[in-house]
């Protein structure tokens, strides 16, 4: 090991070198011979970067000129190590913030953005990612900070100052910038999942706008990169899914609800009757599925009046636009479900013009809700039964329940006849019993899940309990305590979830059903989903 001693020396002396002007390069091979080669040197001055005002040989100075001028021996060793040792100082979770003394110069965030865009980045994909790493941890650090540190304002800057030098590369350059500015946009989008300041700086002019240029790529036209088109149009829907570990702040929700751009060139992509284009062929399903996250946003966050007024424009374009696109294979069809049962949960919450409007909208009603044409689909049935049950009742999908989300009866009902409509006039619970005897699983379980979401509306209850079919053979009670047709775990769970919510203190089933059968519930309800039920079938209604 290197006395303490000889590394000053060292290095002092390698300053003094760099610092001389008539020097062309200070030559590294004997800092290296001293200090046991590049790893030896970028660990001797890693503990240095934090602590700048007490650096009399400017470590950080140091390190990004033999990043620079040796690349290949230096700046891989040199990426990894910094992430290391941010992510160990730096870490949130462990960090004393009374004893904290670290600094984070301006410098350092500049030559680690500078990675993300270096010229051995593209072939080494690894340097790139421990910039983003050690870049990110250094962010959510700033966020615990309460932005003392000004760590995200400046990193912004200094991304979208990149961006702009990218944009001026020449031609035989556009591959390697176009990577680069997607590793940018990434970086950008996962600082901004950290908090409302974050995305609020992002958006920003005082930064550079680098939200703007992100919006700009996804959304221009003519596009010559569809490719790269794509890629960032993928970007923003993961600033629009939200997640437990990330909950949506009012700034997105904004943000995402009321930008006039990002709407316009969504529309536009998906063939907005309003613009007279038509559907992207490239596009057109990567901005479909970011319009879907939209209104998901729109069904749970609350925004000022004026974006509110946005996005229920937005959701009357989506709405036209809808009715012109023609699916096509199993992956464009899932698309087009999620995007109509989405729509049609924003407009059951929006205004009561919006409700009225898409309830009277067959077209879009059966073209999501039909099962005819999937009879050998039942991936596909499973997604428009399940995304039918999420829109009737969203509190079975969610941890925390908002009523504000809540459909009503009314709509709830008008939905569950719908189905039964758009599946040639059947009655919805005949359909739903057909699916729940499937020999797919995955049918079974979507059948399973609307049933659980009417079993969750007091107004369902009654007409699930005394439904028996035209024939009289096709009894809800019949088959919900009938455990001989379900076999799989996944299964038993869901049916006896359905159980559960029926036997809710709200719902007051026991006059219902008869005795035994009710008794029946409340003991698989206590013993849990494996429970086998003992009642004799012809003793259930009785």
């Amino acid at each position: 090991m290197v006395p303490p001693s000889d590394v000053e020396e060292a290095l002092s002396a390698f300053a003094a070198a760099l610092n001389e002007s008539s020097a062309s390069s200070p030559d590294a091979s004997i800092l290296e011979s001293k200090l046991s080669g590049p790893d030896g040197v970028v660990t001797a001055l890693l503990p240095k970067l934090w602590l700048p005002q007490t650096d009399p040989n400017n470590s950080l100075s140091i390190l990004v000129h033999l990043v620079e001028a040796f690349p290949k021996k230096y700046m891989n060793i040199a990426a990894s190590a910094i992430r290391r040792d941010i992510e160990h100082n730096f870490d949130t979770t462990k960090m004393d913030t009374s004893e904290q003394t670290y600094e984070v110069c301006d410098a350092l965030i500049l030559a680690l953005a500078k990675l993300l865009v270096a010229p051995n980045s593209d072939t080494q994909t690894g340097i790139a990612t421990d910039a983003h790493a050690a870049l990110l941890a250094l962010c959510k650090w700033d966020n615990h900070e309460y932005h003392k540190s000004n760590t995200c304002q400046k990193l912004f800057q200094h991304l979208a100052t990149l961006w702009k030098y990218l944009e001026q590369q020449q031609k035989d350059k556009l591959r390697e910038s176009s990577t680069a500015q997607m590793r940018i946009a990434a970086l950008m989008i996962d600082v901004c999942l950290l908090g409302g300041k974050e995305v609020a700086l992002a958006l920003s002019d005082d930064t550079g706008g680098v939200m703007n240029k992100l919006l700009h790529l996804a959304l221009a036209f003519p596009n010559k990169d569809p490719l790269l088109q794509m890629t960032a149009l993928d970007a923003l829907e993961v600033l629009a899914v939200e997640n437990k570990d990330y909950p949506m702040t009012s700034e997105r929700a904004e943000f995402l609800l009321g930008n006039d751009e990002l709407h316009s060139g969504l529309l536009y992509l998906i063939g907005s009757s309003s613009e007279n284009v038509e559907f992207d062929p490239i596009n057109g399903y990567a901005a479909l599925r970011l319009l879907t996250e939209i209104c998901r946003v729109g069904i749970s966050n609350s925004v000022v009046e004026s974006t509110k007024n946005k996005f229920y424009s937005l959701l009357e374009c989506f709405q036209k636009a809808l009715h012109a696109l023609e699916p096509r294979g199993e992956s464009e069809r899932l698309s087009y479900i999620y995007a109509v049962s989405n729509l049609v949960a924003s407009c059951a919450t929006s205004t009561e013009e919006m409700s009225k409007s898409i309830l009277q909208d067959t077209t879009l009603l059966h073209g999501w809700l039909s099962l005819l044409s999937r009879s050998s689909q039942p991936k596909l049935k499973s997604a428009i039964l399940s995304s039918l049950s999420q829109v009737i009742e969203p509190g079975i999908w969610r941890e925390e329940q908002d009523a504000s989300i809540r459909p009503s009866d009314y709509i709830s009902l008008s939905l569950y006849h719908a189905f039964g409509e758009a599946n040639n006039q059947k009655d919805p619970t005949e359909c739903l019993l057909v699916s729940a005897k499937s020999p797919f699983v995955e049918e079974r379980l979507g059948a399973y899940n609307v049933l659980r979401a009417m079993a969750s509306r007091g107004c369902c209850v009654r007409m699930l309990l005394l439904y028996k079919g035209e024939d009289g053979n096709s009894i809800f009670v019949e088959w919900l305590l009938n455990q001989d047709n379900e076999f799989t775990n996944e299964g038993r769970q869901a049916k006896y979830n359905i159980v559960q919510s029926l036997l809710a203190d709200d719902n007051n089933i026991e006059g219902l059903i008869s005795t035994k059968a009710f008794r029946e519930m409340q003991l698989w309800m206590k013993r849990g989903p494996a429970h086998t039920t003992t009642v004799p079938w012809d003793l259930a209604t009785e």
